[in-house]
């Protein structure tokens, strides 16, 4: 799943020298993974932030040139054209925590679903639905069951050859886990990268945490904000990222893998914030389709997830996890804690 529209407006106190330490903050935007990639570092010399940013895209670049499936060469590309495919190592620690999501989301997220996706074009200016037919053919092929791992040849094996992979709800998680790793390895404290809007804090913005806005799912501007700090990540799925109207109907491209069709869910928009990035999106997608009260449920059951829950449903109601009450702001709506 590819983000084309920033789903998160990021709000950070930020002074561009601190009179203490004499940080400054640099920033060095790129296209990458479909998106816009954002990677802000603080240093007390150029050089250094500008080495450390730039390893962390390179780190991204690669993590693109073997999950993107539009790659002929990439992992993800031999996967879809073979039954057997030995695959990098990131490639495989990937899939591994994709179908441990898919069991933990009893199939709600689920990267088989990328052959059924694919019919359904919301970007194509002479959009029509897919016909039940075609959905119905492509669901045959849809089952994260259908994948096994070998761990020790990393080997990734399909049960039937038509099944196909897309990795777009959980390898940008990876790539911005793996480029903040590259941060703090270059010795950066500070920082934050992001993608599409998905994104992971380093250090805690000198005592003040990282002020996150949350975008108005229905206008322009932001709807809330949360503060993040050090090591956490957030994502949002959201009817308004992607969608196309058709006959008077809204199509948004958040699918349910048990129907081939959008998800017919009361949510418009889930925030999940994490520890570890490249869960978050594949998350906040299995929560958007199981609608408010399954996805409440969800989230006060599953306390070793260890996830905390913004949710938003069609009628601007706002439902947040008690643990995050004292760093959301609304000012315009209630917010109900669970």
């Amino acid at each position: 799943k590819h983000k084309y529209t920033l789903i998160l407006t990021i709000i950070v106190v930020s002074l561009l020298l601190f009179s203490c330490s004499r940080q400054q903050r640099y920033s060095l935007s790129k296209m990458a993974m479909g998106t816009i990639v954002t990677i802000t570092a603080d240093s007390t010399s150029n050089k250094k932030a500008y080495e450390a940013i730039n390893q962390a895209f390179e780190t991204i670049k690669h993590i693109e040139e073997i999950m993107s499936p539009y790659i002929p060469t990439s992992d993800v590309a031999h996967i879809n054209n073979n039954l057997q495919t030995n695959v990098s190592n990131d490639t495989f620690t990937v899939i591994k925590l994709a179908l441990e999501l898919s069991h933990n989301t009893h199939g709600l997220f689920d990267i088989t679903f990328a052959s059924a996706g694919s019919l359904w074009q919301l970007q194509s200016p002479s959009f029509v639905p897919p016909s039940q037919g075609s959905i119905n053919q492509r669901l045959k092929c849809v089952g994260y069951r259908y994948i096994q791992l070998n761990p020790k040849t990393r080997t990734v094996i399909k049960q039937k050859p038509c099944v196909t992979i897309g990795l777009g709800g959980i390898a940008k998680g990876y790539a911005i886990a793996q480029a903040a790793l590259v941060l703090k390895q270059c010795g950066i404290q500070q920082g934050i990268v992001e993608a599409g809007g998905d994104l992971q804090v380093l250090g805690d913005n000198y005592g003040y945490g990282y002020t996150i806005g949350i975008k108005h799912p229905r206008q322009e501007g932001i709807i809330g904000t949360v503060i993040l700090h050090d090591g956490q990540a957030i994502a949002t799925s959201g009817d308004y990222e992607r969608y196309t109207i058709y006959k008077g109907k809204r199509y948004h491209h958040i699918l349910d893998p048990a129907t081939g069709y959008p998800a017919q869910s009361d949510i418009i928009s889930v925030s999940v914030i994490t520890s570890n990035p490249t869960i978050c999106d594949g998350y906040a997608t299995a929560l958007f389709i199981m609608g408010t009260q399954q996805a409440i449920a969800f989230c006060k059951n599953n306390a070793e997830f260890n996830l905390y829950c913004i949710i938003i449903d069609k009628n601007l109601n706002i439902y947040c996890s008690k643990d995050l009450l004292q760093r959301v702001s609304f000012p315009h709506h209630s917010v109900y804690p669970f």
